[in-house]
């Protein structure tokens, strides 16, 4: 407005629920959904962890794989167990038909009971 306070507009309540991820999928962040770009970041957990080529590695909520990918560089073989079947197909999408494939078993939860404050899972792999 000329000569006037722009109006500041309030953030709707679900942009910070679903933030859009490069690849089409909204990550539902109010349930812990979050993506690790910084590949700075991936390769110091992957060097810090001290993983040998003959290591099988377990990665819980793989999301889109950027760390997964590192992980298969570094390992013998990943199994990386996914809540949210949208991400188990994006992984799947994502590694078939590479080298790495032959490294990947994803699994996806078919089974989530919460009791108290622990929760069950049974994985399908």
């Amino acid at each position: 407005m000329a000569g006037g306070k722009a109006r500041k507009e309030k953030p709707k309540p679900n942009a910070v629920a679903h933030a859009p991820y490069q690849g089409g999928i909204s990550f539902h962040k109010l349930k812990g959904q979050h993506i690790l770009k910084n590949p700075l970041l991936v390769d110091s957990i992957v060097q810090k962890a001290g993983i040998k080529t003959t290591d099988t590695i377990l990665e819980i909520g793989p999301s889109t794989g950027n760390l997964m990918k590192k992980l298969l560089e570094a390992s013998k073989a990943v199994i990386a167990v996914e809540v949210d079947p949208r991400m188990v197909l994006e992984l799947q999408r994502r590694f078939q038909g590479t080298p790495l494939s032959n490294r990947l078993k994803v699994g996806k939860v078919v089974l989530m009971i919460q009791e108290y404050s622990y929760q069950h899972y049974v994985v399908q792999i």
